[in-house]
């Protein structure tokens, strides 16, 4: 896979606040418009570990009522194989833990972000550890965590999915990561708090594909958070090529 633009880093002297942001051009020159009143077609893949099926359930039902969303909770990593994932316009990968379990999934998953699909990664960077095509696509893969009440900071006030968005609290897992060689993110919203400071969700491009990352969601207190569902609806709506819109 061959980067579509530059990762920078801003470190702040003071705080030591390490972000990233895009380089080049602006990222959402390559968005198309908003498609036509289809549904956008979602399957959600839980990689394994953590309340994978509470949150399949929670985020079905939220992105259901909507009216704008089909959602099928994939059974196994097979709704990835070439002859299935044609039919989603978004991967959304929940949980830690698990490989591939077929080769014909990894390689379908990166044609299908390199030719417009979307992938929505929600506390899933502590997973699928054998592939690189996994981690490049996410841009991170999980080096740590904290832990407890802390406020998200929203960051990119300018980008559609976070503008319009406030600073909320929440109790979640803190994640930091080990950013891929070849990434390159737009920071939406950040952490600081004592020696954690981070980025907490950030978008890329991956050839025509949309793909969104956030450490958050470790558990029911997390996902069922009304502020963090806001911020991921948006997200998938963006990562489906339409405009964000409020749950």
């Amino acid at each position: 896979m061959k980067a579509c633009f530059q990762m920078l880093f801003f470190v702040n002297a003071i705080a030591g606040l390490m972000l990233l942001s895009a380089c080049g051009p602006a990222a959402e020159s390559m968005v198309k418009p908003a498609a036509p009143a289809e549904k956008i077609h979602v399957v959600i893949v839980w990689n394994g570990g953590h309340d994978g099926k509470g949150f399949a359930a929670v985020t079905k039902e939220l992105l259901e009522r909507t009216g704008d969303f089909a959602v099928t909770v994939a059974e196994t990593q097979d709704e990835l194989l070439p002859e299935r994932i044609g039919q989603y316009h978004v991967v959304l990968f929940y949980g830690s833990g698990g490989e591939f379990t077929d080769a014909r999934q990894e390689q379908a998953l990166l044609d299908f972000v390199r030719n417009g699909g979307g992938v929505v990664g929600v506390h899933a960077t502590d997973a699928k550890k054998k592939s690189d095509v996994y981690w490049e696509i996410l841009g991170g893969r999980f080096a740590g965590h904290g832990g407890g009440r802390f406020t998200v900071y929203i960051y990119d006030k300018e980008h559609p999915i976070t503008a319009g968005l406030e600073d909320f609290e929440i109790q979640d897992e803190t994640y930091s990561h080990h950013y891929h060689r070849n990434a390159c993110m737009r920071c939406l919203t950040r952490m600081d708090r004592g020696n954690e400071r981070q980025c907490m969700a950030w978008v890329s491009h991956v050839g025509k594909g949309r793909v969104f990352n956030t450490g958050l969601g470790h558990d029911r207190n997390a996902f069922g958070n009304p502020q963090f569902q806001r911020l991921m609806v948006r997200a998938i709506y963006w990562a489906g090529g339409r405009q964000p819109k409020d749950p």
